[in-house]
C-alpha cells in the first residue's frame, strides 16, 4: 500500500497543485515535495542511512530539470542498495509525449508508468491500483 509519495518536479506550482490533489483525494498520503532531483536523492540516502523513517513507496518524477534531470535521477536511483529500494516505484510524470523518452523510461525496472501533465485524481488513482 503507497502511504509515502516524494513529488519531484523543479516547478514549485506544478508541485503544490499535485500535492493538493493527492491530499484532498487521499488524506491518508503523506507527500514531501522537492524542485530538485538531487536533493529529493539526497533525502533518499538520508533516509537509508537513518532508518528513521520509511521510503517513498511512490515518486512522480518529472523529466526536465535543471542540474539534474529525471534520468539522471534515475541512474543514481539505482546505484542504491536495491534491498533498500525495493518497495520504491516511479511514475514518470512529465510534459513530454515523446516517443523516445516513453521507451527510456521503459527501460527501467523500477518505473511502473509514464504519465503526462496535468495530474488528475484518475490518473492518481490509476497509479494506486498499479
Amino acid at each position: 500500500m503507497i502511504k509515502d509519495i516524494f513529488l519531484i518536479d523543479d516547478d514549485e506550482l506544478v508541485n503544490f497543485l499535485n500535492q493538493e490533489i493527492i491530499k484532498d483525494s487521499y488524506p491518508n498520503k503523506i507527500v514531501r515535495s522537492f524542485e530538485s532531483a538531487s536533493n529529493a536523492l539526497e533525502a533518499i540516502k538520508d533516509i537509508i542511512n537513518s532508518s528513521k523513517t520509511a521510503l517513498p513507496q511512490l515518486i512522480l518524477l518529472d523529466i526536465n530539470m535543471p542540474v539534474m534531470d529525471g534520468w539522471e535521477f534515475l541512474e543514481e536511483f539505482n546505484r542504491l542498495p536495491q534491498n533498500a529500494i525495493k518497495d520504491c516505484k516511479v511514475v514518470m510524470h512529465t510534459s513530454s509525449i515523446d516517443p523516445r523518452d516513453i521507451e527510456k523510461a521503459k527501460s527501467f525496472p523500477v518505473v511502473i508508468d509514464y504519465i503526462t501533465k496535468p495530474l488528475t485524481i484518475q490518473s492518481m488513482s490509476k497509479i494506486f491500483k498499479l
